[in-house]
């Protein structure tokens, strides 16, 4: 590795230190402690810690991403609206049959954090006062997580090193930070939690922050803007959290998001694959308009 590369990477990894300590706080010592902030309470000081350094470093919202366009606002949302209908519809579509086809009833359910939250529990004040609360909560992590991981810190790597390093870079790094709460499991919950459960976690917060971050690289990558890394990350959340598969056996018992992690994993990798094929259309053009313009001036 070069040295201008290193710097980069020093670069990068010192800005992620400050975010990480405003999580490992939350984390391990105000979430077991008070109450489950989800998230919210990094995210919201982070904000304050990334608006600063981008101040500190004399770089513009826009040179990370955050390109204030209507063209690419506009762009963002029909993108992120396209590559999360297209593998919610199939992965709901497929659990719901294959629940059916076992035998029993199944519903899509609607609440978020919890099924007394939903309409039919709460009643519609109950069910807009909690869907509000969970969508605020989406934006806020949305608007921080893709400014910051995606936006910033691809941009401090960007002149330095290859697109596919920076974008593995920050895909560890978002994973890393994922992967705080599976500590805190370990360090407060183990005896209520067994081995066999907290080792999936684990495997599944791995597996699924890895993809779900790289394919928010790539995005970032065709769009040139986080704009659609924003949309993209609201749609998916609030689609997670509000929509839930609950299944009642002939014996009449009841489960509900049994299948959660094969659901979201599966959600992701056809993102994945849907952002893999735009990425590469993207790429080709712009190979083909270097080569037009290359021919001109030759």
């Amino acid at each position: 590795m070069e040295v201008h590369q290193k710097k980069a990477l020093s670069r990068i990894i010192q800005c992620f230190s400050f975010f990480l300590v405003l999580r490992l706080v939350e984390e391990l010592f105000i979430i077991p402690r008070y109450l489950n902030t989800k998230g919210v309470v990094a995210c919201l000081g982070g904000f304050a810690v990334l608006l600063f350094y981008i101040r500190f470093i004399n770089k513009p919202l826009e040179e990370i991403g955050l390109i204030f366009s209507g063209h690419k606002i506009r762009k963002g949302i029909i993108l992120a609206a396209v590559f999360n209908i297209v593998p919610a519809v199939i992965v709901y579509f497929i659990e719901y049959r294959r629940l059916s086809a076992s035998g029993g009833h199944t519903v899509l359910s609607m609440f978020y954090d919890s099924a007394q939250h939903s309409y039919s529990a709460a009643g519609l004040g109950g069910f807009v006062l909690w869907a509000s609360i969970g969508l605020a909560i989406a934006l806020i992590h949305a608007f921080f997580y893709e400014m910051t991981f995606r936006g910033l810190l691809i941009t401090l790597g960007s002149r330095s090193l290859h697109f596919w390093a920076i974008n593995t870079i920050q895909a560890a790094l978002y994973t890393f930070w994922y992967l705080i709460p599976v500590v805190r499991v370990v360090l407060y919950y183990s005896g209520v939690y067994s081995t066999k459960r907290i080792i999936v976690l684990f495997i599944v917060t791995l597996v699924y922050e890895m993809i779900t971050a790289i394919k928010l690289g790539m995005l970032r990558s065709s769009t040139g803007a986080v704009w659609v890394c924003i949309f993209d990350h609201i749609a998916f959340a609030y689609i997670i959290d509000m929509i839930h598969v609950q299944h009642t056996a002939v014996n009449m018992t009841v489960s509900l998001d049994a299948h959660y992690y094969v659901r979201i994993i599966a959600y992701q990798v056809i993102a994945l694959l849907m952002t893999s094929v735009y990425f590469v259309i993207k790429r080709n053009k712009i190979k083909e308009m270097q080569r037009v313009m290359q021919m001109e001036q030759g």
